[in-house]
């Protein structure tokens, strides 16, 4: 019995660690800088910093204040939101299905600029998120 005992203690210590690894990829994989692309925002993410949000009327918010910008500034980002879309619904209409709602990484076509070169000139607060500009993802929600 305390064979049994034992075995099962080491068996159940053993299924514990692999799920904490799980559970380890999953926050790592959730704390990198990313561009989050759902059906209504554009979230900008890079841990610890706020979040900026981009609206579809090209408004940005930082930590849900609202962010003044001149009109060429809205433009730049209306038009950032509608290309964001596009391969978002793109990607999503490729991607197989996933009953566990898992972001899909979007990939944007050769030549496709996405995000304009000249945005952190432009609107300066874009300045310390540079390095989410390459992992833009599609979320399903």
């Amino acid at each position: 019995m305390k064979k049994l005992f034992l075995l099962l203690a080491a068996l159940l210590c053993l299924g514990l660690v692999g799920c904490d690894q799980d559970y380890r990829n999953h926050r790592a994989e959730r704390g990198k800088p990313k561009i989050s692309v759902s059906e209504s925002i554009v979230t900008v993410r890079r841990q610890p910093a706020p979040n900026i949000i981009i609206l579809p009327d090209g408004q940005m918010k930082i930590d849900e204040i609202l962010i003044p910008l001149n009109a060429e500034q809205k433009q730049m980002l209306q038009t950032m939101f509608g290309k964001l879309q596009v391969l978002r619904q793109n990607t999503l209409v490729a991607a197989p299905a996933d009953p566990n709602m898992q972001p899909v990484k979007i990939v944007p076509p050769e030549g496709m600029q996405v995000i304009p070169p000249d945005l952190v000139q432009t609107i300066p607060e874009f300045k310390d998120y540079t390095e989410t500009f390459g992992n833009i993802v599609a979320d399903r929600r």
